[in-house]
């Protein structure tokens, strides 16, 4: 909210009205004189800035509000997977308008879907599977925001070995 002063002679009346439908004038809309016209202005839930005028005493006056900050979340944070691979989803949440991507960062998982959005969205992936015994880790980030994925390695069967004769096993 503002206020914007008007100074006009004694005995000349003048108005003031909103040009845009997110500004609304609260107080003084018209008056005799010098006065005051106090005006509110709406949350911008767009990610652009925005310009706006009154129109006070046939002057115009000019309002100028910045863009919506855009906030990300996703959830999960992270996921683990056996060696055999599989297949999950993240989910953004962002304010409408928001754009963002999600983007690999290992060569071993592909994103199958939502590589990019605005808004609320999904992000698919799929993990390949391996056959290698060491656990790996690798990450999305989606939104600005790291997602974390671990696959466990190929576990072997324990051997057995055995000694045949005099005894010994």
């Amino acid at each position: 909210s503002g206020s914007v002063a008007v100074t006009a002679g004694s005995g000349c009346d003048w108005t003031a009205a909103s040009n845009d439908g997110w500004i609304t004038v609260t107080a003084g809309s018209s008056g005799t004189g010098t006065g005051t016209v106090d005006y509110s202005v709406a949350a911008n839930a767009a990610p652009t800035a925005r310009t706006g005028t009154l129109t006070l005493a046939g002057e115009t006056f000019t309002v100028t509000q910045s863009a919506l900050a855009c906030a990300y979340t996703i959830s999960p944070t992270s996921a683990t997977y056996a060696a055999s691979g599989g297949s999950g989803t993240i989910a953004v949440s962002a304010p409408a308008g928001c754009a963002w991507t999600a983007v690999r960062n290992s060569p071993w998982f592909t994103i199958t879907g939502g590589a990019s959005g605005s808004g609320n969205g999904t992000v698919s992936y799929a993990v390949d599977s391996q056959t290698n015994s060491t656990q790996r880790t690798g990450t999305i980030t989606a939104a600005g925001q790291t997602f974390t994925i671990t696959q466990t390695g190929v576990t072997t069967a324990g051997s057995a070995w055995r000694f045949g004769g005099a005894g010994l096993d």
